[in-house]
């Protein structure tokens, strides 16, 4: 007995190695880093660093940014781009804890110049779920391209209030939009609510001959743009997929949402001339408090974060294979002070006042702005480096 006491003081004190090298407790250190890192002139670019990571607490280890641009502070490396910042520049993370560096990544911080796009016209259409049908964002891409320098732009959508129009419906899965037709009252959503009334039939679903329901974007379009197909299109898709999986089945979950993905885009593809695609990489959630008020005991901020990351990475890898556009919505969401906050008393014993998050998944207006400032971004980009695709 005595024995075995020495030989488990000495790991406390000491520490105990793996065959591989690794400590006991020791964490697997998941950095998700995109290739480039859009930034225009006027606008503030961020990288906060819990979001980027995958572990219990990112306060126990250091982020070091190596970057001629921007500020590494305490919890992000931050960077508003002036005209004098156009252009290309090599931009590098590691990930440090008591043993060294634990992970590092690096990608490209591309300074688009702020009259990206002017003299052409840009015609957008917006899909998604809940973020999307709460319309900030859509606003805030609107409102960046109403400005200066920028292509005489439109927003396509049958949803939306304020300037920028959208098709986003709290709930939906990719498949919704392939298949939504002829809901009743008997009906359950297919989505993430299904105890809410009736619903909506997808937006690209119309009445054919013989009634039932024929997904035809061309009539869609035919409504909304004037017969002409979007010059693009951006999707914020998948969330409700993911959200109820654990690490038993995500893999599951995930490729049979990336297949209602590929059918989806498939489909846009179809029209002529084909639209440039665009999908988002999912945003981080709130704390647990936040996820608490939101599901009770029905889910746990890590596991969210956790099932993230895999669906981001699928996506990141699908992007290749099918040469769509990545919009690392991810990195530019303060998820400490931009999600919704609820005062109210610390306990039944004390009536202190405190806050609290108070949403798991929807940010407050200031979060969804900063996921339009990433589109917005991405958007020039495409401008800035595809300058005879939109006329």
């Amino acid at each position: 007995m005595k024995k075995m006491i020495g030989i488990g003081l000495a790991i406390l004190l000491l520490g105990a190695w793996l065959p591989n090298g690794k400590m006991f407790g020791a964490e697997d250190v998941k950095l998700l880093i995109p290739a480039r890192i859009y930034a225009v002139p006027g606008v503030e670019m961020n990288v906060y660093f819990q979001n980027v990571v995958t572990v219990v607490n990112p306060d126990n280890y250091v982020f070091d940014v190596d970057c001629s641009k921007g500020r590494n502070d305490l919890k992000r490396w931050r960077f508003t781009p002036t005209e004098k910042d156009v252009g290309r520049w090599p931009w590098k993370i590691k990930v440090i804890n008591e043993n060294g560096t634990a992970a590092e990544a690096q990608a490209e911080l591309i300074v688009v110049p702020a009259a990206a796009g002017k003299g052409r016209k840009l015609s957008l259409l917006m899909v998604g779920a809940s973020q999307t049908a709460a319309g900030h964002y859509a606003n805030r891409v609107t409102e960046l391209m109403k400005q200066p320098g920028n292509p005489e732009f439109t927003s396509i959508g049958t949803r939306g209030r304020g300037p920028g129009r959208h098709e986003g419906y709290g709930g939906w899965r990719w498949n919704s939009f392939l298949t939504r037709w002829g809901y009743t009252g008997k009906n359950k959503m297919d989505g993430m609510h299904p105890n809410r009334p009736v619903g909506f039939n997808s937006p690209f679903i119309f009445a054919g001959a013989d009634g039932k329901g024929v997904f035809d974007l061309e009539q869609y379009f035919r409504n909304n743009n004037g017969g002409k197909a979007p010059d693009a299109v951006s999707f914020q898709l998948g969330l409700n997929d993911f959200f109820l999986a654990d690490d038993s089945n995500i893999a599951e979950v995930t490729a049979k949402s990336i297949k209602n993905m590929e059918e989806l885009i498939a489909r846009f593809r179809q029209l002529k001339p084909a639209p440039e695609i665009f999908v988002f990489q999912h945003i981080p959630g709130s704390n647990q408090d936040g996820f608490g008020k939101s599901y009770s005991c029905g889910r746990t901020s890590f596991q969210y974060r956790r099932n993230l990351d895999y669906y981001n990475r699928a996506l990141l890898k699908k992007s290749r294979e099918l040469n769509f556009h990545i919009v690392p919505m991810y990195i530019n969401l303060d998820t400490e002070n931009n999600y919704p906050l609820l005062e109210q008393e610390v306990n039944a014993r004390n009536p202190q006042k405190v806050q609290r998050q108070n949403n798991g998944v929807h940010p407050a207006k200031p979060g969804y702005y900063q996921m339009g400032d990433t589109l917005y971004c991405v958007l020039k980009g495409w401008l800035a480096e595809k300058k005879t695709t939109v006329k």
